[in-house]
Parts: C-alpha cells; sequence; structure tokens
C-alpha cells in the first residue's frame, strides 16, 4: 500500500472497543454463573458481538491514495482509481459516483445534528496535500472534507471500480452468527 490520507468516523474506534468490552464482561459472566459449560453454550453470543464490533466499528476506512481511493466498509473493499470517480456525494454520508453505480463507504457516514452544529462553528481540518504525503495520516471524520479532497483529485476517464469480496470478515460473520444461532436453537 502506497501513502494516504485515511479516513474514518471519529467514534469508530471507541464503539469496536465497546463492543469488545461488553462482549468480555458477558462472556466473564457466562463463566461466573455456569462455569465452562455455559461459556460453551452461550459463548457463541458475545464472540459474534465483538466480531461485529471488528467488522462494524474497526475495519471500515476510506483511503486516498495517490492512485485512486481504497474503500473498506463491513465485507468488502472497494478499489476506485481517479479515472473511474466521477464525483462526491455526502447526503446520507460519503458516496463516491462513479461510470457504472455509487460506492457508498460505511466509514463515513453522515454527521448527526448535533456533530453539525458544534462543528459548524469550527474550521474544518485541512489535510495535506496528497502529493506531498510520505506515510498514511489522518484525514479525519467529517465527509464533507474527505469529498473535497476527492473531488480535487478527480481525473477524466473511463476507468471502472474493482470490489471485491473479503473472505476474512465474512466468513468471520457469517461462521459466528451461525454458532450464535445454533447456541440459541440448541
Amino acid at each position: 500500500m502506497q501513502p494516504a490520507i485515511v479516513f474514518r468516523a471519529a467514534a469508530s474506534r471507541g464503539y469496536a472497543v465497546a463492543t469488545w468490552v461488553v462482549a468480555a464482561a458477558v462472556l466473564a459472566a457466562f463463566a461466573a454463573n455456569g462455569g465452562a459449560a455455559e461459556v460453551l453454550r452461550y459463548g457463541a453470543l458475545p464472540l459474534l458481538l465483538a466480531v461485529l464490533g471488528w467488522a462494524g466499528f474497526w475495519r471500515p476506512v476510506v483511503r486516498v491514495e495517490r492512485d485512486g481511493v481504497q474503500v473498506v466498509n463491513v465485507i468488502s473493499t472497494t478499489w476506485l482509481p481517479w479515472a473511474a470517480i466521477t464525483g462526491a456525494r455526502t447526503r446520507w454520508g460519503l458516496e463516491l459516483t462513479t461510470h457504472g453505480r455509487p460506492v457508498s463507504a460505511w466509514a463515513l457516514p453522515a454527521r448527526s445534528a448535533l456533530s453539525r452544529w458544534t462543528t459548524g462553528r469550527r474550521e474544518s481540518p485541512v489535510p495535506p496535500p496528497l502529493r506531498t504525503v510520505e506515510v498514511d495520516v489522518p484525514g479525519g471524520s467529517d465527509p464533507l472534507v474527505a469529498a473535497r479532497v476527492i473531488e480535487e483529485h478527480l481525473r477524466p476517464g473511463s476507468a471502472r471500480p474493482e470490489k471485491r469480496l473479503e473472505i476474512v470478515p465474512a466468513g468471520l460473520l457469517l461462521a459466528t452468527a451461525g454458532l450464535a444461532l445454533v447456541s440459541l436453537l440448541l
């Protein structure tokens, strides 16, 4: 991977850690209440919560690189070369428009009314120019800033986005959801 300006929701890492703490507390409660038998019987539920925290809050990110934009969502990753992007919208969060279908970024949801009110009085962060980035630098959590940076670098062309399903998060989510379902049905 090349150096990038990295955008992600401000509280996402905190939410991920919170889900892990809750999952650990539930697992500890199972162990204290019923011992190993209860952990084996119901341990898939906090495990599912922990995997959801990782896939839904820790993993998603938008990386603006010199050659394009990488959008990492919950179970997929989309690479958009600059020539594939025709614009950016931010009504419900960051959405990149392409020649085909739009690509939404789970990592940058729309700001809440409270967030707009409290940060509306402050100046938006100004990420460094992309051409000068030597390492990953934080770009912030505002989808408007990300859209502005992306629109500054648009290049006309007809390239296509490359979307791929990520096996690890999809497999972990499917496996833990299956285990949790089985534990509830038994």
